[in-house]
């Protein structure tokens, strides 16, 4: 099915993981194994690269002072031989420009972006991640040019990030024939169906307290009727319903960038994406204000030899003796013939054969009462470091989710002045998911 990573958040340190194969059902210690399903890993928190891979990129690169790799890229090339991959700093996206052609189409439309008096170049401008202009790096021995851009997740504690390439073709009208092909093996089901694919995506999961990343030979597998789930999986709603407000924050996006693709006629876009990111951190505590519903109460008016939901659907009254009164020595019973009279067993403050006082002194801590405890004990480490973040934070945005329009390196003029089907089929696909998400939120 692909290539999944997982990474443990740095709250605590997890013991080793187990995950059930769906292949052939078999438990597998993940922490270091190949299977069917590709490479799976698990990464101790206090290795500084996020993944094996971005190990073998940060000892091939020469990095500037300054400068970071951008552990978060979830798409795009990065081997850190022939491809740089992207880096950070201060609050901006360094993206090298590798190919000359698609940079210097790249660079034109952002350039056009920033100058620009046309109504659809100025309505695109406020879909696309802020640009900063060029600025030459030195990496490796060799000097790239970069396109400087904001970084969308600078902010976020917990980055949710999600690629989605739109378009059921994906190579632009000089490509090669072996380009072609190429392109058309690639997400093949999920392009013909959906008009759109996910090359790749991370989600810190809130149940879990993991990051796992997956890429693009996972994706390479969805199919129309899986990427349901797979959205789900992103939006952490595998085990109940999506959050309402996560949808809409998506949706006001998505329903901009619908719009302009609907009426703008100036250019096609190949191989373009919308970048979806959230907080998880921000998901989190939403969740934790969603109280979940009050359990049935029943009246203490049944028996304590049956079930007492028996009695209080039979609206029986049973007798039991017992007053409701416990003493360190036992319960206080009434007398039978004189029912509103409560009795009090007088018994030595010294006794050795009580069951009650017995099985007192001989309760133990469980071994799920001592995981409860953990738990517990790790929720409080938690909020503690949330509240931490939250005194250092001087401004919380009341937007913690978003989708862009990126990359535009098979950008080209529109002929005919027509609409661009290919693009709009797959983002108003997309959109239509985000639909049905919201049809089913909290």
């Amino acid at each position: 099915m692909g290539k999944s990573e997982v990474q443990s958040l740095p709250i605590h340190r997890p013991e080793t993981k187990l995950i059930c194969v769906p292949a052939n059902c078999k438990t597998i210690d993940v922490t270091h194994f190949i299977d069917a399903f590709g490479k799976c890993s698990v990464v101790d928190e206090l290795t500084p690269p996020d993944t094996p891979e971005e190990r073998d990129v940060e000892e091939t690169m020469d990095i500037p002072k300054g400068f970071e790799i951008f552990s978060h890229q979830v798409a795009g090339h990065k081997d850190g031989k022939k491809y740089i991959g992207m880096l950070k700093q201060d609050g901006t996206i360094f993206k090298p420009i590798i190919k000359k052609e698609c940079g210097e189409r790249e660079l034109d439309v952002y350039n056009k972006l920033q100058t620009s008096m046309d109504r659809t170049l100025i309505q695109m401008k406020n879909l696309v991640p802020k640009y900063f202009g060029m600025r030459r790096v030195l990496m490796n021995g060799t000097e790239y040019e970069c396109l400087v851009l904001e970084d969308l997740i600078k902010d976020f504690k917990e980055p949710c990030i999600m690629d989605v390439k739109i378009g059921k073709r994906t190579w632009d009208p000089e490509a090669t024939y072996e380009k072609i092909l190429s392109e058309e093996k690639k997400y093949h089901e999920c392009k013909k169906d959906l008009g759109f694919c996910i090359p790749g995506f991370q989600v810190y999961q809130i149940n879990t307290n993991q990051l796992v990343k997956y890429g693009k030979e996972y994706g390479n597998t969805l199919t129309k009727d899986r990427v349901v789930d797979v959205i789900r999986t992103f939006l952490n709603a595998e085990n109940g319903k999506v959050c309402r407000s996560l949808i809409v924050q998506f949706l006001a996006a998505l329903w901009q960038i619908q719009y302009w693709v609907r009426n703008q006629r100036q250019m096609r876009l190949y191989s373009s994406s919308v970048l979806l990111v959230y907080d998880a951190r921000r998901l989190r505590e939403k969740s934790k204000l969603i109280k979940p519903p009050a359990p049935l109460k029943l009246s203490r008016k049944g028996s304590l030899y049956r079930p007492m939901s028996m009695a209080a659907l039979n609206n029986e009254r049973i007798p039991t003796g017992f007053s409701g009164q416990l003493t360190k020595d036992g319960p206080i019973l009434r007398t039978p013939r004189m029912p509103n009279k409560v009795m009090n067993l007088e018994v030595p403050s010294c006794v050795s054969n009580n069951t009650w006082h017995k099985s007192i002194h001989t309760l133990k801590r469980t071994h799920s009462f001592q995981n409860n405890y953990d738990k517990d004990v790790q929720c409080r480490k938690q909020d503690y470091t949330y509240l931490l973040d939250e005194l250092c934070t001087e401004e919380k945005s009341e937007c913690w989710a978003t989708a862009k329009m990126i990359d535009f390196a098979h950008v080209y003029p529109a002929e005919n002045c027509d609409i661009d089907k290919n693009y709009l089929d797959g983002i108003e696909n997309l959109v239509n998911l985000f639909e049905e998400f919201l049809f089913e939120s909290d």
